[in-house]
């Protein structure tokens, strides 16, 4: 039996809470404070924190910070924390050690990310909030948190108005972060769409005769439902469709015969999508993994179509 690849597992990191005198600066920076609409750190350390990093809002004397923030700066920034802190904020919400990993994760590619009003919005590192607009909204989630495709699709096309990437931290079990990247596409294709009485691509051939696919034989036949109305409008726009039975989907979508390139697309219906992320990591990994895009295809009034991928914060 192979034993495999012998390179060395990658090192997870634990992010121990309590500061180590030999790693901090020679004076003890001060330790977070309560206040009334978050965390306090007092200058002149809080202006280093703002002015090069985007940490914190500013106010008279220092900045407020959230809890994911404070989190943030006591592993990066030495700053010490209260007395049974965590303790108490696992107490409050049993995801806090689940969102400060996110946090920390998004934040410590280099980037600038900064909560603002509910939403984590961030900037490219060479920018800062004070001179520049963001360039992404950030989410996140656990593993067996419900998907739930309506809410991301609006959330998408709300973020293309302000002209921002979606994108998506989501904490398994090890408190390891998988990120992705949801984008409404406009998959087209180079092909001359069928029509019910002129449909060469359509089929497979075997004993010398074209077999068609029940989907293929409704469309062309008339019948109408959500998969002959998706069908003819992939076909309207140039794409060919196969079964994605081998990809765990509904089709493989070409946008050219399929002798002569691979389907850039593994497509599912809004219905055939996964219940939580666990299955949609599987989707997009399988997807990724023969170099292929995993779109969902969603109806209100007209198709649409989202697109996930993975994504590496900092890249």
């Amino acid at each position: 039996m192979s034993e495999g690849r012998r390179s060395k597992p990658r090192l997870r990191p634990t992010r121990p809470i309590g500061l180590k005198s030999a790693e901090g600066p020679v004076k003890e920076n001060p330790t977070l404070a309560k206040h009334e609409d978050g965390w306090f750190i007092s200058a002149p350390l809080s202006n280093r924190l703002f002015q090069k990093s985007a940490i914190g809002k500013p106010i008279d004397g220092g900045i407020i910070v959230t809890e994911e923030e404070a989190l943030f700066c006591h592993w990066h920034r030495h700053v010490p924390l209260p007395e049974g802190w965590v303790n108490d904020r696992l107490n409050e919400d049993p995801n806090f050690a689940h969102k400060s990993v996110a946090f920390d994760v998004v934040r410590n590619a280099g980037d600038k990310v900064v909560p603002v009003d509910g939403e984590w919005l961030r900037w490219p590192r060479e920018s800062h909030p004070s001179r520049g607009k963001p360039t992404a909204s950030i989410h996140w989630a656990r593993t067996k948190d419900e998907l739930n495709i309506e809410t991301l699709f609006e959330w998408c096309m709300e973020l293309k108005e302000r002209e921002l990437d979606g994108e998506l931290a989501i904490v398994d079990e090890e408190m390891d972060v998988t990120m992705y990247r949801l984008e409404i596409i406009d998959p087209r294709g180079k092909l001359i769409p069928a029509t019910r009485e002129n449909h060469p691509l359509l089929g497979v051939e075997h004993l010398s005769r074209r077999f068609l696919r029940q989907d293929e034989k409704d469309w062309i036949n008339g019948v109408k439902n959500q998969v002959t109305d998706l069908f003819g409008e992939l076909n309207s726009r140039g794409l060919l469709l196969r079964p994605g039975f081998k990809y765990g989907c509904r089709w493989r979508v070409y946008s050219t015969p399929v002798d002569e390139d691979h389907a850039p697309f593994l497509m599912q219906m809004e219905s055939d999508v996964p219940k939580n992320w666990e299955g949609v990591c599987l989707s997009v990994r399988l997807a990724e993994g023969v170099n292929k895009g995993w779109v969902v295809a969603i109806f209100k009034g007209v198709w649409h179509f989202l697109l996930f991928r993975r994504h590496l914060p900092g890249r």
